[in-house]
């Protein structure tokens, strides 16, 4: 953020909105006058899961896209004990009844939903999701053999890939890994893509009616900042993909979210009803 202020000439006073993942966060962006001083981000699809979750009375498409200016992608990694080979032969060790866990996030995430997908799409018959509070304890769990298989993002297991402790099975975003980048994808390997949940896309919003100049300055500001030094440095240490991409980019993440998901996913199940 200090490269964008940099950029824009302008101090910019960053406030952490906590809460049903950056949901409360969305909504005050949606809710600030569209003067140019307010403007927010969320990771697609992340936020608007929560959105389809929570069904919160504000329509979360009315927001002004700005940008994308990263994307995270999620993996199944495995223990090296099951010498797992590809995505087919997991899906195939569900199917037997060799595997009956699959461990990821809490219940309701971005992980949980990635599995249902691939559980109705692939065939991925897990008898049981594993949840856990965070991308170190399922790492652990699956290091130390507690669960045979996770998904979490490629950056969160990469220490336990590197020492051997891990295996990695799929990149779930066919934009693949910098982390990993020999790593296949589902449609590399006779999959269907399922990019809309494989992966965060992180997005920059405006309030609704923001005139579309103070968009267009911002979404250059941002895009500036990307290319400095300090950022593209910061971006090959940690694995982190940093790259640009335009207003419509960032409508299509949300909106691709929001319209897809709910096809996919039992919502009603979901939420308990």
């Amino acid at each position: 953020m200090p490269q964008v202020s940099n950029e824009l000439g302008s101090g910019i006073a960053i406030e952490n909105v906590p809460g049903a993942a950056s949901l409360k966060g969305a909504a005050e962006i949606l809710r600030s006058e569209p003067d140019g001083y307010t403007f927010g981000g969320f990771n697609p699809p992340s936020t608007p899961i929560s959105y389809l979750v929570h069904q919160p009375d504000w329509d979360m498409t009315k927001l002004m896209p700005v940008c994308t200016y990263a994307r995270t992608p999620y993996g199944i990694f495995a223990n090296p004990e099951h010498n797992i080979e590809g995505l087919k032969d997991l899906v195939n060790r569900y199917q037997s009844g060799d595997l009956k866990q699959f461990a990821g996030l809490g219940r309701g995430g971005i992980v949980n939903l990635a599995a249902i997908v691939m559980k109705n799409d692939y065939g991925l018959n897990y008898n049981q999701y594993v949840a856990y509070d965070g991308a170190g304890p399922a790492i652990k769990a699956a290091v130390s053999g507690e669960v045979p298989v996770v998904a979490t993002t490629d950056t969160a297991a990469q220490s336990a890939v590197e020492s051997g402790d891990l295996e990695v099975v799929s990149i779930l975003s066919s934009e693949g890994s910098s982390v990993f980048p020999k790593a296949p994808s589902p449609s590399d390997t006779g999959f269907k893509s399922i990019d809309y949940i494989g992966q965060l896309t992180r997005c920059m919003f405006l309030p609704p009616e923001t005139p579309t100049d103070v968009r267009d300055t911002l979404a250059e500001g941002v895009k500036a900042a990307l290319q400095t030094d300090e950022v593209q440095t910061w971006s090959e240490q940690t694995g982190n993909i940093v790259e640009y991409g335009s207003h419509e980019r960032a409508k299509k993440a949300l909106v691709n979210s929001i319209n897809t998901i709910p096809d996919k996913v039992n919502m009603s199940k979901l939420r308990g009803e």
